[in-house]
């Protein structure tokens, strides 16, 4: 990664995975656990004002491990993302009704929740996916967060990924 005033830009990879029938199915079973834990995750936080990641994770690490059974740092992340909706929520003047995840998806952190290896996307809770179409130019960069979702009845992994910002260049007259 540059330093300096180069930074760097965050380019999101997305990839289709496949899954093994019975490992779909038990994928399928554990993103319904996921959306189920947010839900309740971001009634919690909101109802309690647990806005901070400290107040969350006394408040709902133990019950996402144990009642919906969460790997750890699943359980981790799930939180997390409900303390960002939360909070987006709350800052909302025009609030609506609290907010729900609808869709199947599930927040994977690098190197934690999720790695990549070759053709195979590894996920924590010991899923193993074929990866479909991944672009191979930017292995090199250093990765982000991802996120699986079902859509339209196909699983796709949308990776964060942070590669340098080009140079800027003058043209010579």
């Amino acid at each position: 990664m540059s330093l300096g005033d180069e930074g760097s830009l965050t380019l999101t990879l997305t990839v289709r995975v496949r899954a093994e029938p019975k490992t779909f199915r038990e994928l399928m079973s554990f993103m319904y656990r996921y959306r189920e834990a947010l839900n309740y995750a971001i009634k919690l936080v909101i109802e309690n004002k647990a806005l901070t990641l400290g107040k969350a994770h006394r408040l709902l690490y133990n019950i996402l491990k144990e009642e919906y059974g969460l790997p750890s740092k699943v359980a981790i992340d799930c939180y997390c993302e409900a303390v960002a909706i939360a909070k987006s929520w709350l800052n909302n003047p025009n609030k609506g009704r609290v907010p729900r995840a609808k869709a199947l998806r599930v927040w994977l952190t690098h190197k934690y929740s999720y790695r990549i290896n070759g053709n195979y996307v590894e996920l924590l809770g010991g899923y193993r996916l074929e990866v479909i179409g991944w672009d191979m130019r930017y292995d090199n960069h250093p990765g982000g967060d991802a996120r699986l979702m079902f859509k339209d009845g196909k699983l796709v992994l949308e990776v964060s990924k942070h590669i340098p910002k080009p140079r800027k260049y003058t043209v010579c007259p």
